[in-house]
């Protein structure tokens, strides 16, 4: 099974201008966990609910999006397995990516998604493992 088949399609996303305040509002309101930041039609970063708590709130300072979002985006390709999605899903420990075809957004996937409808259990089940195993910093 390949990513495009178990993605969303219709992706919120920001700016780097936005204000963090802002961002986390619509975070939720749509109960989601990240944003896509878009620039230009470019993806420029990723702002997570983590993002806005340790690099903004924590900090006790009003932000813009660009001040906080992750610049280095790990994303997969619509043609991707879904097996492969969640393997970088666990080498990166990250929930959600993505997904990217010829330099344009046009869906994201997430590890629910990969769960549904249960092709790779195993895999799943690993990436969830390396997901949650903590960080050496």
């Amino acid at each position: 099974m390949n990513v495009k088949d178990v993605m969303s399609k219709e992706v919120v996303t920001c700016n780097p201008q936005d204000y963090v305040s802002e961002v986390a509002d619509q975070m939720r309101t749509l109960d989601i966990g990240c944003l896509p930041v878009v620039s230009n039609k470019k993806l420029v970063g990723m702002i997570t609910d983590r993002d806005i708590v340790t690099r903004s709130v924590a900090k006790d300072i009003k932000s813009k999006v660009e001040d906080v979002m992750t610049k280095s985006v790990i994303s997969v390709s619509p043609e991707d397995s879904t097996s492969d999605a969640s393997i970088i899903m666990a080498r990166h420990q990250v929930r959600r990516l993505p997904v990217m075809d010829d330099g344009k957004l046009v869906g994201f996937v997430s590890l629910a998604d990969l769960a549904f409808p249960f092709p790779h259990v195993q895999e799943i089940s690993s990436a969830m493992e390396s997901i949650s195993e903590p960080r050496q910093f």
